[in-house]
């Protein structure tokens, strides 16, 4: 196994911060660390309770393999707006991502000055200039998957960590307790115990997370059922999935079960999946003590996605009928 990485890890500044308006309404806040000469751009899709920026050395491994990076703070987590750790069902997770990565390409396009044009007398959208990738975990990685079942134009690859498909099964009390919740007050948001040192291997990593003022153990009884929606989403359509999947699953995981979603995984279209489960880690693989082993996998995935990317969208040789002046999100 790699060596441990028991000091406070490295990390980077983002280049900026924004927000934008998501379809609730909501304002949701992102961050962007920007390469100078980037292959492509990696989107960070946070896990419940934490935010885009707790990845901020994740960032800065990635910045170093010439990637550019960005994230997104979900509706009711880090310095979005939103009932904390609510949910009014799956789907406008899915949607709000899917807006970030459209407005993520947008950026990526006007940075290159590929400006839309006319077909056929039609204004579209220039098409994209680089490879977008969703890095997600957990819940974030579920809401990745969905996005790409339900707008898989946004995005090229998912590298998923611990995706929270199959999740441990809950004590009798706590289904008891969801349930009532859900009937009585649905988006009552509630105070969720649990041990950190049980789901992060690296006490460094727990300590900053009890200290970062934008993460949450805030929960609403509408939430899992919110997850449950998207698992039961995924594993009824999981074959129309039609991007490559880096997935690394924890074999020390106390919330997901790494064993609990074979029906997807088993569905996936030949030639699209690669696995790995990673013997000793905690349920947070990025969070790992020993995730530098994991890096190690997604560092060539990437380099490989990036060399198809390319040979498949190469630039052709076309006379654009007229470009138009750049269009909104």
């Amino acid at each position: 196994m790699a060596e441990s990485l028991t000091v406070l890890p490295s990390d980077l500044a983002p280049s900026e911060r924004g927000t934008f308006q998501g379809h609730a309404g909501l304002r949701l806040a992102f961050a962007r660390w920007e390469h100078p000469e980037p292959k492509g751009r990696v989107v960070i899709s946070h896990g419940y309770g934490e935010h885009g920026e707790r990845y901020r050395h994740t960032a800065k491994w990635l910045h170093a393999l010439g990637w550019s990076v960005s994230s997104m703070d979900h509706a009711g987590f880090g310095r979005s707006e939103g009932i904390r750790g609510d949910a009014t069902g799956i789907r406008p997770f899915a949607d709000d991502l899917a807006l970030f990565l459209r407005q993520e390409r947008l950026h990526d396009a006007d940075r290159l000055g590929a400006h839309p044009r006319l077909l056929n007398g039609v204004p579209v959208l220039a098409p994209p200039v680089c490879p977008q990738i969703v890095l997600g975990h957990s819940f974030g990685a579920l809401v990745a998957l969905l996005t790409c079942l339900w707008h898989s134009d946004t995005l090229d690859g998912l590298v998923l960590s611990s995706p929270a498909v199959g999740l441990r099964t809950r004590t009798v009390l706590m289904q008891w307790l969801s349930k009532v919740l859900f009937r009585l007050a649905p988006h009552l948001s509630i105070d969720l115990p649990g041990n950190k040192n049980l789901v992060c291997s690296d006490p460094v990593l727990v300590q900053r997370y009890w200290a970062d003022p934008y993460c949450h153990r805030r929960v609403t009884a509408s939430f899992p059922a919110a997850i449950e929606e998207g698992r039961a989403e995924l594993l009824a359509y999981g074959s129309e999935l039609d991007r490559p999947i880096l997935l690394l699953q924890a074999g020390t995981d106390t919330v997901v079960d790494p064993d609990g979603a074979e029906e997807l995984w088993s569905a996936i279209k030949p030639g699209l999946l690669e696995r790995h489960r990673l013997e000793g880690f905690y349920h947070e693989v990025f969070h790992d003590i020993h995730r530098a082993e994991a890096q190690a996998f997604v560092g060539p995935w990437l380099e490989a996605l990036d060399r198809t990317w390319k040979a498949v969208n190469a630039p052709k040789e076309a006379t654009p009928e007229s470009s138009l002046p750049a269009i909104a999100v």
